[in-house]
């Protein structure tokens, strides 16, 4: 039997075609979720960086957040070293090698104005680009140049205040003074003050060879067994020897021309009168 046709002339769509599985289930949702998966599988993995790109965007954060602590560090750095330094190995020492060139360039600005940091610039020729990454990097110390007896002398020679010298301003670009401060002390070049405990130097004055004298031993042992009198007995010996202790309070000389304190004129208080019918005779007896 054919089937019916439709009476009003009207054709009728075909049916939409699904593909059945041999299970009976339906493909197209499976394909759905499947799409969703892979595409949720591309996102996810294109917005994992790289470990390289990962560690630029660590350094680019920190860079930002601890830009003191780098500048310390490369300071350190230097110091250690003491020698000048390239831009280059001081990024690599603090691993700040990936980081744009944008916030290279701001490290490069505050290392320069650092003041424990001197920058020695490339020596120019013509015809050559102006390039930030040229130049040297060194440690400025407390004392430039102070580092050897001789530069330590002409240092000393060129001071104009008489105040000591700290060994620890010394160190801080002549770490291993010690042996070559004890070396100028014997030879009457600097003097010293040392600690009692550990006897180490902390600071020094220029001293002058020619102005030491050896004492000869058998009076050094004369002077030390001359006994001296003692602390209350000191001023009666002075005093038998005409002579008067520091310790006595100093007496004014001229305490004795001092003129004499002004007396101040007392102040006239008018007399209240109780017996006012007697006022005119006090007057007229003032009057005489």
């Amino acid at each position: 039997m054919s089937p019916s046709k439709p009476t009003n002339g009207v054709k009728r769509s075909a049916p939409t075609s699904s593909t059945a599985s041999p299970s009976g289930v339906n493909t197209s949702k499976t394909d759905g979720k499947r799409q969703k998966r892979d595409e949720s599988f591309t996102r996810d993995h294109a917005s994992t960086p790289t470990p390289a790109a990962a560690a630029a965007a660590a350094a680019a954060k920190d860079i930002g957040e601890h830009s003191n602590t780098h500048l310390q560090y490369a300071v350190d750095f230097l110091k250690a070293k003491g020698s000048p330094k390239p831009l280059q190995e001081i990024l690599d020492h603090l691993t700040l090698q990936h980081l744009p060139e944008d916030q290279q360039r701001v490290f490069v600005h505050n290392l320069k104005s650092h003041s424990r940091v001197q920058f020695n610039p490339a020596p120019k020729s013509k015809g050559q680009q102006f390039d930030w990454r040229a130049g040297t990097y060194e440690y400025r110390a407390k004392l430039p140049g102070v580092s050897s007896k001789i530069k330590l002398l002409e240092y000393l020679q060129q001071r104009k205040d008489q105040a000591g010298l700290s060994i620890k301003d010394i160190k801080d670009g002549w770490p291993d003074c010690d042996a070559a401060i004890e070396e100028l002390e014997q030879e009457h070049k600097v003097m010293g003050i040392r600690t009692k405990k550990d006897t180490h130097a902390r600071f020094i004055w220029p001293d002058f060879p020619e102005l030491h004298h050896e004492v000869d031993p058998e009076f050094r042992v004369m002077w030390f067994q001359e006994a001296l009198p003692s602390v209350d007995e000191m001023p009666r010996k002075l005093k038998a020897l005409g002579q008067k202790a520091t310790s006595e309070a100093k007496t004014n000389t001229n305490i004795g021309h001092k003129a004499p304190p002004k007396r101040k004129k007392a102040s006239r208080v008018q007399k209240k009168f109780e017996n006012e019918h007697m006022r005119n005779i006090f007057e007229q007896h003032k009057r005489k």
